[in-house]
């Protein structure tokens, strides 16, 4: 009975060690991340919609980030980069119908965040999660470096 007891005790602090660690800020991750993302307004037949997500920079600073658009999603007004403080990042930006290429003016520096604004995107009324694939070039590198899906919900109105 002893020896049930010291395991389950052993068990319970070592998997309250784990969940600790686990807990940690995405923020102070070695690699560049996607961190929220948003529709403004969350309504699927608002034809003028901003998709927005953010990227935490972090390893080596990055010179392009590409996103890749879902079926059914078109962006008519553009797409702007912001810093925290609301400032723009300077960029050049083009896009095709499958396709969005994010060239900074300057490489973004690892520690910044950036929030992505896809303004004037329609969605052609319908609601769900839409699935954005990111991917970055990294300064000195030539490889895109996939960041993952940023999630964009929209609901019915």
């Amino acid at each position: 009975m002893k020896n049930l007891i010291y395991t389950v005790f052993s068990t319970l602090i070592i998997a309250s060690l784990v969940s600790t660690v686990w807990a940690k800020n995405p923020n102070d991750a070695k690699f560049s991340h996607i961190g929220n993302s948003a529709a403004i307004p969350n309504n699927a037949n608002t034809l003028d919609a901003t998709h927005k997500f953010d990227v935490h920079v972090q390893g080596k600073a990055i010179s392009e980030l590409m996103i890749d658009l879902p079926k059914g999603v078109s962006i008519d007004k553009g797409i702007e980069v912001q810093n925290k403080l609301s400032q723009k990042i300077p960029t050049t930006v083009s896009m095709n119908a499958t396709k969005a290429t994010v060239v900074f003016a300057e490489p973004v520096a690892p520690g910044t965040s950036i929030s992505i604004r896809m303004k004037g995107v329609n969605t052609q009324g319908y609601e769900k999660t839409w699935h954005y694939p990111v991917s970055v070039k990294k300064v000195d590198m030539k490889e895109e470096i996939s960041l993952g899906l940023a999630r964009i919900q929209t609901y019915g109105g």
